[in-house]
């Protein structure tokens, strides 16, 4: 997670909601945030994001239609419906994120690489950000977030739905003392947001402060971390002192828990695994929204499926279009794909 330093300290500078120490190594991960009370977002100017939007090719009749879309899409799904309609490589890059096609990362890289507006940029980064998110890597989410948060903020109505999707990549990492105060923030900043994005973000901090609270559930993120690990093949020795530490604890507190229950007379609560675990249950649902995160056919099992020389174009595409700093995201993309897939 080296890589996320640059733009996460750099959000750190506006005093927003960027993640501070835990961006400078692997072990500073639950360090306390400082308070959050700058708001750095401003409220939506429609005639700015129309000239913008005007500036990147956008139509007399596409601003007409923006302006229908709003009462029949809600604003942000309406903004992003323009900015698709204006850059058509963009559009194609969401269609095959819909379609689950692996590739749309690669696409949206692309058109972000070449991007110079801050609209523009915004609307790509938030997509990746979501690919992110829907192939359970939160880590490339927080990175491409907080680029949007540091550059591309009061440019477009997504910004309201950025600042909620940043937390919860924080939340699923697991950082819980860093996804809390963000998810205040946002329904600080964002009163007028959507009541399912304010109900969910409520939701998470309720339960990520339970969760602090126990022990069980320590352990659980500390061993999601080493899974994580894990899966990026870590496997020098303080990952496994960890894992043998886990086996330990896990040990203590089964012991804990059945000393209690004998105790009770029956089972123990208050303690034990959440059956409503946050970064699984407070996703908003339903329509209306651009940032539908609602379970899709897995990306990495499309990318299994996929024939070699089909993944090796794309791998290709990766070392041969890209820009350095976008290039070695994607790499890692790729191989956690593979990995999750069970390919190498």
């Amino acid at each position: 997670m080296t890589r996320l330093a640059s733009p996460l300290l750099a959000v750190v500078a506006l005093a927003a909601i960027a993640v501070p120490a835990f961006a400078q190594g692997e072990g500073s991960g639950q360090e306390a945030a400082p308070p959050i009370q700058v708001n750095p977002f401003k409220p939506f100017d429609r005639a700015q994001f129309e000239a913008e939007a005007k500036a990147l090719g956008a139509t007399a009749e596409q601003l007409e239609a923006f302006g229908a879309n709003i009462d029949e899409y809600g604003l942000a799904t309406a903004a992003d419906m323009l900015v698709r309609a204006a850059v058509p490589e963009f559009d194609a890059a969401v269609k095959l994120h819909e379609a689950t096609d692996p590739s749309a990362a690669l696409a949206f890289t692309k058109v972000l690489a070449g991007a110079t507006q801050p609209l523009l940029r915004a609307h790509v980064r938030y997509h990746l950000g979501e690919v992110f998110l829907d192939s359970d890597d939160p880590e490339s989410a927080i990175e491409v977030l907080g680029d949007y948060i540091h550059e591309d903020i009061n440019h477009s109505p997504l910004d309201s739905e950025a600042a909620f999707y940043y937390p919860q990549a924080l939340a699923e990492m697991p950082y819980p003392s860093l996804a809390i105060p963000r998810f205040k923030a946002f329904l600080q900043w964002f009163p007028a947001a959507s009541e399912r994005f304010r109900s969910a973000a409520h939701q998470q901090i309720l339960e990520l402060e339970r969760q602090q609270d126990s022990q069980l559930h320590d352990l659980a993120d500390r061993m999601k971390k080493t899974r994580r690990d894990l899966k990026k093949k870590r496997t020098t020795k303080p990952v496994q002192i960890e894992q043998e530490k886990y086996v330990e604890e896990l040990q203590q507190l089964i012991e804990m828990f059945e000393e209690m229950e004998r105790q009770a007379g029956g089972p123990p609560s208050g303690n034990g695994p959440s059956s409503n675990p946050a970064t699984q249950s407070a996703l908003p649902e339903g329509d209306g929204s651009v940032g539908q995160l609602n379970p899709r056919p897995s990306l990495a099992d499309r990318w299994g499926d996929m024939k070699d020389h089909d993944r090796e174009k794309i791998e290709a595409e990766v070392q041969n279009s890209l820009p350095p700093q976008y290039r070695k995201m994607l790499e890692q993309y790729y191989k956690k794909l593979g990995t999750s897939s069970g390919r190498r």
